[in-house]
């Protein structure tokens, strides 16, 4: 008997019945007649406690033919009602066959919730790293040995720190927000319109990081590459006010002066080449703030310079 397939639809696991008809040698639309008669019975049984779809699902494949077929996806306890009415050696070894892949993917999935528990989270690390660098910097401990160190603290987590002696920042989908002036309605970085940005963008696996969120999640960083990434992104869909993401839009709006570009690897890097367009009284604002012309966000298109 062929090792039965387990197909996943959100937080429930099912059998295709042609794989089950497969399996107890029963040709496909007899078993799916049989199928809809079990059917029947639930329904006139009125159960409360249970529905069809805790046994049965309807569903469909394409068929050689190209032809859209029937067919059902049966849960632990449809494949048990399939069972049920199953005599001699076939009816053992299906039972034995889907108790035994249900039983092992419930066992996967468990032991993942637990290592996923165990994981520590980021912000746990924070505190202690950095005591424990200043004490081994009073100590004079060698570079190598202290990111030997970060290391071994870092790798539970998926970050990784490089082997030249430099660790790579990585950034949450908020500090990207923030850097490049993205913003709520509410006056907030806005992250979900960054993630909704980065996912129309082709980025790496090396250029993001996986750390746990909470005790089961997983949350991602990403380099400065991708930073730099969205900001070209936003200039050549020119500071657009919605960001589309699966059926419906983020409303975002953007701060002028955070626009001026973003630090690189310890330098300044200019990301907005185009002046931006600023009113008369925000220009003399401006000139009040700042008494250094090279700090004014408005420097590139002031009066007293055209």
């Amino acid at each position: 008997m062929n090792e039965l397939t387990i197909i996943k639809r959100g937080d429930v696991a099912y059998i295709d019945s042609r794989e089950v008809a497969e399996a107890i040698g029963k040709l496909h639309h007899h078993l799916l007649r049989d199928i809809r008669g079990y059917c029947k019975i639930i329904k006139k049984g009125g159960l409360t406690k249970v529905g069809l779809s805790d046994f049965f699902v309807e569903s469909s494949y394409v068929s050689p033919q190209n032809r859209v077929m029937p067919c059902y996806l049966l849960t632990k306890m449809g494949c048990e009602t399939v069972a049920l009415k199953l005599n001699g050696e076939k009816g053992v070894l299906f039972t034995l066959a889907y108790v035994s892949r249900f039983n092992e993917m419930e066992q996967r999935e468990r032991e993942a919730e637990i290592q996923a528990q165990s994981k520590p989270r980021l912000s746990e690390f924070n505190g202690a790293i950095k005591n424990a660098l200043s004490v081994m910097s009073d100590a004079f401990v060698s570079p190598e040995s202290v990111m030997d160190f970060l290391r071994d603290i870092y790798k539970p987590l998926g970050i990784k720190v490089a082997e030249d002696c430099y660790t790579p920042c990585f950034y949450t989908v908020t500090d990207i927000a923030e850097i490049n002036g993205i913003y709520s309605e509410s006056g907030r970085p806005h992250g979900h319109a960054v993630a909704a940005i980065i996912s129309r963008l082709n980025v790496k696996e090396s250029q993001m990081v996986a750390v746990p969120y909470g005790l089961v999640g997983v949350t991602y960083r990403y380099d400065i590459d991708v930073m730099s990434a969205v900001a070209e992104w936003i200039i050549s869909n020119k500071f657009p006010s919605e960001i589309p993401y699966l059926d419906f839009n983020y409303h975002v709006y953007y701060d002028r002066i955070v626009k001026s570009g973003l630090i690189k690897d310890g330098f300044f890097l200019t990301l907005f080449n185009d002046p931006i367009e600023y009113t008369a009284d925000e220009l003399d604002a401006m000139c009040v703030d700042y008494d250094d012309c090279d700090e004014c966000p408005g420097r590139y298109v002031c009066c007293d310079e055209n």
